[in-house]
């Protein structure tokens, strides 16, 4: 395959990605990691595909390729962690985190990184069944690592004093329940 040709697979695999046919957009990937298999940003559009179709082991898989093509990208560390997030994997999806804000310290990265975590948490509360104390756990853990990220974030403290009056512990429901209150705007 010639690169124009190698280019333009590229190119109709982040516009089927971008239309939302993420089927095709893999597929298309799948081309031009087939004639270079160290494509990076071919392998890490193709990990966003998967993630975006569910398949969380399958995109956690070539995240974790594409760190090892570059290891100073922040964005592949990012997305394992949240693959990680979605496979249960807490520990490792905060060991990922810290490392992809590492690799870039801006305030605006966090924050996103912070937003995608919290929502991943939700997630894991109104999907599905009825969440047992197994899931408030794992909810727990993914709303602690979105508070880290972002020290001041109202939703997840409001939301970790939820989680922890469904695992029966007064005192951290009290606790988040007045972090939750200390954070929010002055109003004038």
């Amino acid at each position: 395959m010639s690169r124009s040709l190698l280019f333009a697979a590229f190119n109709e695999g982040v516009h089927r990605s971008m239309a939302g046919d993420h089927q095709a957009a893999v597929q298309s990937f799948d081309q031009v990691l087939a004639v270079d298999p160290r494509h990076f940003p071919a392998l890490t559009a193709k990990a966003f595909a998967l993630k975006q179709l569910g398949r969380n082991e399958e995109a956690l898989k070539d995240f974790q390729h594409a760190i090892e093509l570059d290891p100073t990208a922040a964005d592949p560390h990012r997305e394992a962690a949240l693959c990680q997030l979605a496979l249960g994997e807490p520990e490792a999806a905060a060991l990922l985190m810290e490392r992809a804000v590492q690799l870039n310290p801006t305030p605006g990265y966090r924050e996103a990184a912070a937003i995608e975590v919290y929502h991943l948490g939700n997630a894991l509360l109104t999907q599905g069944r009825r969440p047992d104390k197994a899931r408030y756990r794992l909810a727990r853990q993914t709303f602690e690592l979105a508070l880290e990220l972002s020290p001041a974030y109202v939703e997840v403290a409001r939301a970790l004093a939820d989680v922890w009056e469904h695992l029966g512990d007064p005192a951290q429901q009290e606790h988040y329940a007045h972090l939750a209150i200390r954070l929010r705007p002055a109003t004038s």
